[in-house]
């Protein structure tokens, strides 16, 4: 017994310092005289782990497990093992088992935090990574990987102040400082970005890496003139990198320098030609100027950047053949507006002989679609999805019926609101003398620039003073709370408890609408409400125009009840008010 331990102390001195050769060879020495060496057993598995001989290592585990299933280590090297080998049940039983023998055991909440985010389940991999953190506050991995999962469920602000704690004990980190900087842009505290970006600056003036993180900050605020000072100077310090040109291309589509702007994505694209960003917003730059078919193709990286326009449903991708006698199957992605805009394709794809179309449509918007009659199915999450011989992300429609601005289906309205609820409204408005007039303000708080495509309530109120003319608020979910600080100032009229304000009804909202003779209101959904309903609307665009509004123009292709009023310079609407406030006169004085 005394030689098999000072066989097993010279074969661990091997495997400390690395000689895993001569420590494996002592080890087998000793299984052969004793096979049942828990120990040599352990030691083996793990030297094998180390070398990547998963199964032979997952082997002496499960024999050590048999002869000493109370030791903690084995099981949690057993389900290092088994992650490694993608056995993911056995691997979470394994540290489960650990921590149930030893509840205290920091890195077996590690390595299942680990494997539960692998898996996808973050949440719970946050718990995990919180409670090793907690067990061992040395150990700064465990910290930082907490806060990157807590960065990547939305608790940002839990994952800067995580951030900040580590900063002050690493002060020189680099990647902490830019995934600080990261939760705070999602926070939108842009001022403290620049900030920080600007301190790395001053003593590092050419730090590629930073300069195009600013620049992006400058777009995010609007800055277009900053923006492109900054991306001029990420070009100057690494002239053969991408993401400078792609930001440069973006500052001036701010400044609406719309060639310039062509010219610096094509020259991403020639250094790196699967840039995504960059072919993107080139075709998305191409259709603001009105060339839709030259950017429909660039138009499907949307998935590549954005992971929630990825598809998920299995089947043949339509690609534009005949449909004739064929069932498609449509899902949504992105936004609201971004349904409603694209709804005209489902109903196109009926009108050219599809037999049945099918809609996957986000849950809010399934009550309003159903009275759409050429779609034959509206489905949300969580339903059953009936066979089908085609499905396309509804986005991806006009690419392969080669939509340009001529041939965009306009035959509006799209659906009529169901008539209960319109005659509804329409005894409810019959209350209110004069025009009436709908106004929406604000759009989803989530949206990342919607600062600047909503406009603050008080600032319409100039046309309150347009005689003849009942104000309805449209306004749900947000911007609520902008309403109770004006009502001694004008008679906005806010719908009762029947509107579903606070939560939202896209039903509700187009029967009324129904009911207007004008709506007005900014970049949101309800103006591809309104225009879907084939209802006149005035939609008051930012300086920096979504690629469907086109540029100058004030029609709209998409909906020919539209009228478009812009705005001149960025954060100024009190000129777009101004505007609105003229032609509000001047259309119901004429009638």
């Amino acid at each position: 017994m005394i030689e098999v331990q000072e066989q097993l102390k010279t074969a661990l001195a091997h495997h400390q310092s690395g000689e895993l050769d001569q420590a494996e060879q002592i080890y087998r020495q000793i299984l052969e005289s004793d096979g049942r060496q828990c120990e040599t057993l352990y030691y083996l598995g793990t030297l094998q782990l180390q070398r990547g001989e998963l199964e032979r290592s997952i082997t002496n585990f499960l024999k050590v497990v048999q002869l000493r299933p109370e030791m903690p280590d084995v099981h949690n090297n057993l389900g290092v093992a088994y992650h490694a080998t993608g056995k993911w049940q056995e691997a979470g039983q394994s540290f489960e088992q650990a921590i149930r023998i030893h509840p205290h055991y920091e890195r077996a909440y590690f390595n299942l935090g680990s494997l539960l985010e692998s898996r996808g389940l973050l949440t719970e991999a946050a718990r995990c990574y919180k409670k090793s953190y907690e067990l061992n506050k040395e150990n700064l991995e465990t910290c930082q990987k907490w806060a990157d999962v807590l960065k990547l469920t939305g608790e940002w602000r839990q994952a800067e102040n995580i951030y900040r704690e580590l900063l002050v004990k690493i002060p020189e980190d680099f990647n902490i400082s830019m995934k600080l900087a990261y939760v705070l842009v999602l926070q939108r505290q842009y001022a403290e970005v620049i900030r920080l970006y600007e301190s790395v600056l001053e003593t590092n003036p050419e730090h590629y890496q930073i300069l195009v993180s600013l620049s992006y900050v400058y777009e995010l605020i609007g800055d277009g003139a900053a923006a492109v000072k900054t991306a001029q100077r990420s070009i100057q310090a690494a002239p053969d990198q991408p993401e400078g040109y792609n930001n440069l291309g973006i500052a001036f589509k701010l400044e609406h320098q719309i060639e310039n702007a062509c010219e610096n994505f094509l020259k991403a694209l020639s250094l790196r030609p699967d840039f995504s960003m960059a072919e993107f917003n080139l075709a998305t730059m191409r259709m603001l100027q009105g060339d839709l078919a030259a950017g429909w193709q660039g138009y499907e990286r949307r998935v590549d950047i954005d992971p929630t326009s990825r598809p998920s449903h299995l089947g043949p991708r339509w690609q534009g053949e005949p449909l004739d006698g064929k069932t498609i199957f449509l899902w949504c992605e992105q936004g609201f507006g971004d349904t409603l805009l694209f709804i005209r394709f489902a109903i196109e794809l009926k009108k050219r002989g599809a037999a049945q179309v099918l809609l996957l449509c986000q849950t809010e918007l399934a009550e309003l679609l159903k009275a759409i009659p050429e779609i034959d199915l509206i489905l949300i999450e969580g339903d059953e999805i009936p066979r089908f011989d085609y499905q396309s992300p509804l986005l991806s429609v006009p690419l392969f019926l080669k939509t340009s601005l001529k041939t965009i289906p306009v035959e509006v309205p799209f659906f009529v609101p169901e008539l209960e609820r319109q005659h509804y409204w329409r005894d409810a408005l019959s209350k209110y003398e004069g025009k009436k007039v709908g106004l929406n303000w604000c759009g989803n708080l989530k949206y990342p620039r919607n600062e600047f495509r909503s406009i603050p309530l008080h600032a319409f109120l100039p046309l309150g003073e347009v005689d003849g003319v009942q104000f309805v608020s449209l306004q749900q979910v947000n911007g609520l709370e902008q309403i109770d600080p004006l009502k001694e100032s004008w008679n906005l009229l806010q719908p009762g408890s029947e509107y579903r304000s606070e939560a939202g009804s896209f039903r509700e909202a187009a029967a009324l609408i129904q009911n207007l003779d004008l709506v007005i209101t900014t970049d949101t959904a309800i103006a591809h409400l309104a225009g879907s309903l084939g209802v006149p609307v005035w939609i008051l665009i930012s300086k920096i125009p979504d690629w469907r509004w086109l540029l100058d123009r004030t029609d709209c292709p998409w909906y020919p009840t539209a009228r478009l009023f812009r705005q001149e310079k960025l954060g100024d609407w009190e000129q777009v008010i101004a505007e609105v406030q003229t032609e509000l006169k001047r259309r119901f004085r004429q009638t």
